[in-house]
């Protein structure tokens, strides 16, 4: 009998040492294991700042899309991945050859004053979601003595990742340009 209680002693006080050693990592993968998503990936370099886009007037959206990809909302977990794909036509002058150089992302809330400076959203504040999502490809030429002003295809897909921000559904809508889609997270308990 006290072989055992020996034993089972001994063998608590291994699992009590490994514990305070690799307890970040054991914590961690138990708690938050594979609620998170993955990072995301991106096709075409994403910036938050504002900058120079003289050539936006080239831009032309013809569909927009919205995907998600992983959404394990829960008690651990506020963060949800999703995709974005745009297409759509390019038009630039002779010798300058348009592209899509890189992708602005704007998040904001939708307040009421907002809307009479955001001519897209919905006038029904039934009909308007808690938050926005600007996706804006910014356009960027180079030059081609090739290049005499054709129009060019493109079309690109990245990746976001987002929070939501109450419990409960979170209505967002992620537009480019007059193209936009809504989705709902929903961050359960």
């Amino acid at each position: 009998m006290k072989r055992i209680i020996i034993w089972i002693f001994i063998i608590l006080a291994i699992g009590f040492v490994l514990l305070l050693i690799f307890r970040k990592s054991i914590i961690s993968e138990i708690a938050f294991g594979d609620f998170h998503p993955r990072e995301p990936k991106n096709e075409i370099a994403v910036t938050s700042e504002i900058g120079w886009w003289a050539y936006q007037d080239e831009l032309h959206v013809d569909s927009f899309t919205v995907r998600t990809i992983e959404s394990k909302l829960n008690l651990f977990n506020s963060e949800s991945l999703i995709s974005y794909t745009a297409k759509g036509v390019l038009t630039g002058k002779k010798g300058w050859k348009p592209f899509i150089e890189k992708v602005h992302v704007s998040q904001r809330f939708i307040r009421e004053f907002n809307r009479k400076f955001h001519p897209y959203l919905d006038k029904d504040t039934v009909n308007l979601p808690e938050a926005l999502i600007e996706i804006t490809p910014i356009v960027g030429v180079k030059e081609d003595k090739k290049y005499n002003g054709e129009k060019t295809l493109y079309k690109f897909t990245n990746e976001l990742k987002l929070n939501s921000f109450h419990w409960g559904d979170n209505w967002l809508r992620i537009q480019c340009r007059e193209k936009h889609e809504d989705i709902i997270l929903q961050q359960r308990k």
